[in-house]
């Protein structure tokens, strides 16, 4: 299953020519070191050309015949894209990777597959698959769609770094200190928060100032952008 008949086109995995390592230099991604491609493949050539390809990028390449020997595998994290073929013995590669999004992980995937029906191109989209692309793969597009997929990755990465820091900064805050904020972002000036606070108006200064400092901001737009920041859904 998932095999590609040979090609003499040196650009393609499963051709003779990119599996005998006589196809052209691929110029390496602008991508940092320490990249790992986790290859899940039944077929041992396309296995070791798609090895001999990857490494050529200068990434670190684990390769598995089956999504069973996977998934006893340690699960990989950090700079790292799956590379799925959809027909595997056993347990096939959309299964897989239904899985994996139902255990909460959100690792790049690219799909491979030599049926190409839309069904199934629809299905892997669905299930998170970064890209679908049709066997036998081009090399240059396929290591475009690896870079890309593993940026777009490490994008969400960090935006989730920054709303959790930002959840953090606003547990902090005292019961009180919430509900200046909360009447603050309703545009309710000091005298109007003190009032339906029972509390003076140098008193509500000194909790907006308290809160400000907490957050790390200076403004009130700024504030209004952490706080949309920690509050997002996705």
């Amino acid at each position: 299953m998932g095999r590609i008949a040979e090609l003499r086109d040196p650009d393609r995995i499963g051709s003779h020519a990119a599996h005998s390592g006589r196809g052209r230099m691929m110029a390496k991604p602008n991508l940092a070191t320490g990249i790992i491609i986790y290859l899940i493949e039944d077929d041992p050539a396309l296995r070791e050309a798609g090895r001999d390809l990857f490494e050529s990028q200068g990434w670190v390449v684990r390769d598995f015949f089956s999504a069973e020997a996977f998934l006893a595998a340690p699960r990989p994290s950090g700079d790292v894209c799956l590379i799925l073929d959809v027909l595997l013995p056993g347990l096939d590669g959309l299964t897989l990777l239904e899985k994996l999004r139902a255990e909460g992980s959100v690792v790049p995937a690219i799909m491979l597959t030599g049926l190409g029906d839309a069904a199934t191109a629809v299905a892997a989209l669905k299930a998170g698959a970064a890209d679908f692309i049709e066997k036998p793969a081009e090399r240059t597009a396929l290591i475009a769609s690896i870079a890309d997929a593993i940026k777009g990755a490490k994008e969400v990465r960090t935006q989730a770094q920054l709303r959790d820091k930002a959840k953090a900064r606003f547990r902090a805050f005292t019961t009180r200190e919430t509900e200046v904020l909360t009447m603050m972002l309703e545009g309710m000036p000091n005298k109007n928060i003190a009032a339906g606070l029972s509390i003076s108006q140098r008193t509500v200064e000194g909790h907006r100032a308290r809160l400000m400092h907490k957050c790390g901001v200076k403004s009130l737009p700024a504030l209004m952008e952490l706080y949309l920041l920690a509050h997002q859904t996705n």
